[in-house]
C-alpha cells in the first residue's frame, strides 16, 4: 500500500516536470519553427586589395561588452561571426554598439538597432559607394573605409 502510493507521488511529480519543461521550452521552440535559422551575428566583408587585422567590439544596451574578437582578413575576403547563445533565442529587438578599429586605428563606432534574430550586421572594409541610384556608373566612386548596416536574413 505505502509502495503504491509512492508510485503515484512519484509518476505525478514526473507529470508536473515534464509539464513545467514544456511550458519552459515553448518560447524557443515556437519561433524556431515558424521563423527557422537564426543569422549570424555580424559579417566582415574586406573589398581592399590587402590584408587587414580588424577589431570587433561589441557593447549591449547596458555598455557591457559581450565580444571583443580581432580578425585578419586576406583581400577580397569575409568572415562571419555566429550570432552568441544568449542572443540566438532573443525575440526581442535590442541595441548595440559596435567599435570597429582597423590596422590599430578606431575607425568606427555605431550603435545599431537588431530587430530580430534574423538580422545580421555588415561591416565592409574599404567598400565603394555609388551613392543612392542603383545601376549608375560615376567616374570616381567615394571610398568609404567602413560601413555598418543591417541585413534580414532571407528563408
Amino acid at each position: 500500500m505505502i509502495s503504491n502510493a509512492r508510485k503515484k507521488f512519484v509518476i505525478a511529480g514526473l507529470l508536473l516536470i515534464t509539464v513545467l519543461l514544456i511550458y519552459i521550452s515553448l518560447p524557443i521552440i515556437i519561433p524556431l519553427i515558424f521563423q527557422g535559422s537564426t543569422a549570424s551575428f555580424f559579417v566582415i566583408h574586406n573589398h581592399d586589395l590587402e590584408s587587414h587585422e580588424a577589431a570587433v567590439e561589441v557593447f549591449d544596451q547596458h555598455k557591457k561588452s559581450i565580444i571583443n574578437e580581432t580578425y585578419i582578413l586576406e583581400p577580397k575576403s569575409d568572415l562571419s561571426q555566429p550570432r552568441p547563445l544568449s542572443l540566438k533565442y532573443s525575440l526581442e529587438k535590442r541595441e548595440y554598439t559596435f567599435k570597429v578599429t582597423m590596422d590599430k586605428k578606431v575607425i568606427n563606432v555605431t550603435e545599431v538597432e537588431i530587430p530580430n534574430r534574423r538580422t545580421l550586421v555588415d561591416i565592409r572594409l574599404y567598400d565603394k559607394s555609388y551613392g543612392d541610384v542603383p545601376h549608375m556608373d560615376y567616374e570616381s566612386p567615394e571610398i568609404i573605409l567602413i560601413s555598418i548596416e543591417t541585413n534580414e536574413l532571407m528563408c
